[in-house]
C-alpha cells in the first residue's frame, strides 16, 4: 500500500508541469525576479501596454496608464496612472503581482510602496528602436509569453524601412514636440533615428537630451528645411494654425510644413513602425 502511493505521488509529480522561476535584468540594473510568470500586470506607459498585448499577454494586463489606447481594448482598462503620478488606492484594488514602468516617466522612489502592495517592479528604459525588441522580450518573459512573432515582425518591417531609404542629400527638418514652450528632440531620441530611417535630418541632432527646450533664435539660425509633427488627429489644425504665424522661416514660407496623424511614432513600442512608415510618406511628400 505505501510503496503504491509513493509511486502514485511520484507520477504526480512527474507529470505536472513545473513552474520555473522568471529572473529579468530590468532597465535600472535591477533583477526582478517572480516565482512564476506574472498573473496580473500594470502597465505604466502606453508603449508598455502595447508591448504586453504585442507578445500576446494583453489578457493579463489588469490596469495601464493613460492614453493607453491601442489595442481598442486597452483603453477599457482601469487607469492607474497619469501625468499626475500613480493612483495608489486603485493599485491596490487591482492586486497586481507585478507592475511594469517607463524610466522616463516613473519616480523611482515609488518602487518600494509598489512592492508594499505586494507588487513585483521591473522598469524599462527603451529610448531606441533596438531597445523594442529587448521589451518584447522581457515583457514575454515576465508574463509566461512569446515574444518571437512580435519581435521578427518589427525587425523585418524595419528592414523593409531601411531598405527603402531614399538616397541624396537628406531633409533638414525641425521636429515639433511642443510650440508652447518650444521643445524638440535630441540625437539620441529614436523620433531622430526615424528621421534618419526616412532620409531627413534633425536640425537639432547635436544636442545630448531626450527633449530639449530650444529658443526661437535658435531655431531660425539652423534653417530647416521642414517644420514636421505628429500626433492625434485632432491636434492637426493648432499646429497648422500655430506655425501660420512665422512665415519669416522658409520653411513654412514655401509650404513645407507637414503633420503626422499618428501618436505610434512618439512611443517606444513594436507599433513605432506604423509611425516611421507614416513619416517616411510625409517626407517624400515634402521635397
Amino acid at each position: 500500500m505505501r510503496g503504491a502511493l509513493a509511486a502514485a505521488l511520484l507520477a504526480f509529480a512527474i507529470a505536472r508541469p513545473a513552474i520555473a522561476e522568471v529572473a529579468v535584468v530590468d532597465g535600472l540594473g535591477r533583477t526582478v525576479r517572480l516565482a512564476a510568470p506574472a498573473k496580473r500586470i500594470l502597465t505604466l506607459a502606453p508603449s508598455i501596454t502595447e508591448a504586453a498585448f504585442a507578445v500576446g499577454a494583453g489578457a493579463r494586463v489588469a490596469g495601464a496608464s493613460a492614453w493607453s489606447d491601442f489595442p481598442p481594448e486597452a483603453a477599457r482598462l482601469p487607469v492607474v496612472s497619469s501625468s499626475a503620478g500613480i493612483d495608489f488606492e486603485t493599485v491596490a484594488k487591482l492586486a497586481p503581482d507585478l507592475v511594469i514602468a517607463w524610466r522616463d516617466s516613473f519616480r523611482v522612489e515609488s518602487i518600494p510602496r509598489l512592492e508594499s502592495l505586494g507588487a513585483r517592479v521591473y522598469v524599462d528604459s527603451s529610448r531606441t528602436l533596438a531597445d523594442v525588441p529587448r521589451l518584447l522580450r522581457d515583457v514575454a518573459a515576465l508574463a509566461g509569453a512569446d515574444a518571437g512573432p512580435a519581435m521578427r515582425a518589427y525587425a523585418s518591417r524595419l528592414d523593409a524601412i531601411r531598405g527603402a531609404r531614399p538616397g541624396g542629400k537628406p531633409l533638414r527638418v525641425f521636429l515639433d514636440i511642443s510650440f508652447r514652450p518650444l521643445m524638440t528632440v535630441g540625437g539620441k531620441h529614436f523620433m531622430t533615428e526615424a528621421l534618419s530611417l526616412c532620409g531627413a535630418e534633425n536640425v537639432f541632432a547635436d544636442l545630448p537630451e531626450a527633449a530639449p527646450l530650444v529658443s526661437w533664435e535658435e531655431l531660425y539660425a539652423r534653417r530647416p528645411q521642414a517644420i514636421l509633427a505628429a500626433g492625434t488627429p485632432e491636434g492637426e489644425a493648432a499646429f497648422r494654425k500655430s506655425w501660420a504665424g512665422h512665415a519669416a522661416l522658409e520653411a513654412v514660407r514655401r509650404g513645407k510644413v507637414s503633420y503626422v496623424p499618428s501618436s505610434a511614432l512618439g512611443r517606444p513600442s513594436p507599433r513605432v513602425v506604423d509611425g516611421i512608415e507614416a513619416l517616411c510618406r510625409a517626407i517624400d511628400a515634402l521635397r
